[in-house]
């Protein structure tokens, strides 16, 4: 009888610590982060996600598994924490991937903004509780200097640290930018050297998951605004277009998924406005394009008809100084030889003429983008149409898929074989505004700037 009840004793107990562990591991935390994304002057997207572990697992492949749950959000300007607004608790959507996005409404311009995010399991026990800030815009008629940061092209297979991911973001954040612009190529799904090629929905989860779980990563979101553009590596594979697949993950997978996964607004393509002296557009470059592979001709299209009309009434309506046209992929180039995916290739000709004709004709404009491998500065020789590449965010990465030679015809900086971040900043100088262009380095030269450039503005009427 005392050996039963001895039984009885451990299985009781073997029991009682299986659940307290299961208890304790399904508190919902925040381990893939925040991210606070598409900032105007009177409004933000708060994007997180719940998870079943305090911290990630990065030996696993499903290194954060997401937790059902609900997400409350207060929210103060900055050091008036005692006048916070509490939101009603959000249920994060557990199809897709346990995210929610919070829409912040009837914000100040210019203001810095804290926030606190607190999770809830299903039963409403506490979880974890997180906090966060960002910046609005400033109005459209004032006078703001402006700091931002750009970068292209990421992956898992060139992380500069274990468990800490890309070290730019730590650098970018000592900058202490307004916001960040990321170009695309966030992700890879088509890149199988640190984790298997994403090929259905569940395993490219997995890699936005793992890549937000990075610690410089995080601390970086939880501090700065950002705003996401995808390019053909985020959407699906190497430069694809509408109708593809990439085994069992289908086009409108890809679409859907980058949705989900960044702050996102009603449309891929979107204008901000930052203060007097900066407007940028964020161009969509996936969605509405014709299929690479058919010859070019007025018709063919990166862009569609609809953001082409877009962009050309928008901004000629413009008042702002500068205006960047920010592109996934570069409009004067020059490209390395074999692409044919982006304005500055032959495969695109036509519109790459006219925008880069159309841009050109616009006082103090330039063309910002990502998607190619070096940093440079470009200016086409046929319409002087200037275009400032951020260049990857690592040298590591800038090895993957090769670099273009130096074209003393085009380049004003040729960076081959570099990465790291793109700084801008706007200030006035003497009561003129001047945009100043920054070239970082990465971790092997500590964020040493490549290279400058200053444009001082030019009067829209001389």
């Amino acid at each position: 009888m005392k050996d039963l009840y001895k039984l009885y004793a451990i299985g009781f107990f073997k029991i009682f610590f299986l659940f307290s562990a299961l208890s304790a591991e399904s508190i919902p935390s925040f381990s893939t982060g925040v991210k606070i994304g598409e900032v105007s002057e009177n409004s933000a997207i708060v994007w997180t996600r719940l998870t079943s572990v305090s911290s990630p697992d990065f030996d696993n492949l499903n290194s954060a598994p997401g937790s059902r749950g609900s997400v409350q959000v207060s929210y103060w300007v900055q050091n008036l924490e005692k006048n916070q607004i509490l939101l009603d608790p959000v249920v994060v959507d557990e199809a897709a991937d346990f995210t929610s996005q919070i829409h912040l409404k009837a914000l100040t311009p210019n203001t810095h903004y804290s926030l606190q995010l607190s999770a809830f399991s299903t039963e409403g026990s506490p979880g974890e509780t997180i906090r966060a800030s960002f910046k609005t815009a400033p109005a459209q008629d004032q006078v703001a200097d402006v700091c931002a940061v750009v970068v292209t092209c990421q992956g898992h297979e060139t992380i500069d640290k274990p468990k800490k991911g890309h070290w730019a973001y730590s650098h970018m954040r000592r900058q202490d930018p307004d916001f960040f612009i990321h170009t695309g190529d966030v992700v890879y799904y088509d890149r199988w050297e640190a984790m298997p090629l994403s090929k259905n929905k569940t395993q490219a989860r997995q890699r936005w998951n793992k890549m937000f779980s990075y610690a410089w990563n995080q601390e970086f979101h939880k501090q700065v605004s950002s705003y996401f553009m995808k390019d053909d590596h985020d959407t699906l594979k190497n430069d694809c277009w509408p109708g593809q697949v990439y085994g069992e993950l289908t086009w409108d997978d890809g679409l859907q998924l980058f949705k989900e996964q960044t702050p996102q607004g009603p449309l891929p393509y979107r204008k901000v406005r930052w203060g007097k002296d900066l407007e940028f557009w964020m161009m969509e470059g996936r969605d509405f394009r014709s299929a690479n592979t058919i010859p070019d001709s007025p018709n063919k299209t990166i862009l569609g008809k609809a953001q082409k009309e877009w962009l050309k009434k928008t901004v000629l309506e413009s008042d702002a100084t500068f205006k960047l046209i920010v592109f996934p992929s570069p409009v004067v180039g020059p490209d390395k030889k074999g692409k044919s995916d982006n304005h500055s290739n032959l495969g695109f000709k036509n519109e790459g003429d006219e925008l880069r004709q159309f841009i050109a004709s616009i006082p103090n404009a330039f063309v910002v983008c990502g998607d190619r491998h070096w940093q440079y500065a470009s200016k086409d020789p046929e319409t002087g149409l200037t275009e400032i590449c951020c260049g990857p965010i690592n040298n590591a990465h800038s090895k993957r898929g090769g670099n273009a030679n130096g074209n003393p015809d085009y380049h004003l900086y040729y960076g081959g074989g570099k990465g790291g971040y793109l700084r801008l900043n706007i200030k006035r100088e003497n009561g003129t505004p001047k945009i100043h262009f920054v070239w970082h380095g990465d971790i092997t030269t500590n964020g040493k700037i490549n290279h400058e450039l200053s444009f001082l503005a030019k009067s829209a009427n001389p």
